[in-house]
């Protein structure tokens, strides 16, 4: 599970996807909510239908920190 809570605004959730299809992660369910400037987002990943480990956890961290900062 992948949650994210960041200041809304215009390519958000396309930067978001973008960076998790580059990283060869799934996205089997999405919640997507906005509270006024605030977006509440929250993802269930997979990678080849299996729970991501640790190492993929630690590089999708790193890329969504680099693509959002």
């Amino acid at each position: 599970m992948l949650e994210i809570v960041a200041q809304d605004r215009p390519g958000l959730l396309y930067d978001i996807g973008s960076t998790l299809a580059r990283l060869g992660c799934n996205i089997e369910v999405a919640l997507i909510d906005t509270e006024g400037q605030k977006a509440i987002d929250v993802f269930y990943l997979t990678e080849q239908t299996k729970k991501l480990n640790a190492e993929k956890q630690q590089s999708l961290r790193e890329a969504l920190q680099s693509a959002l900062g």
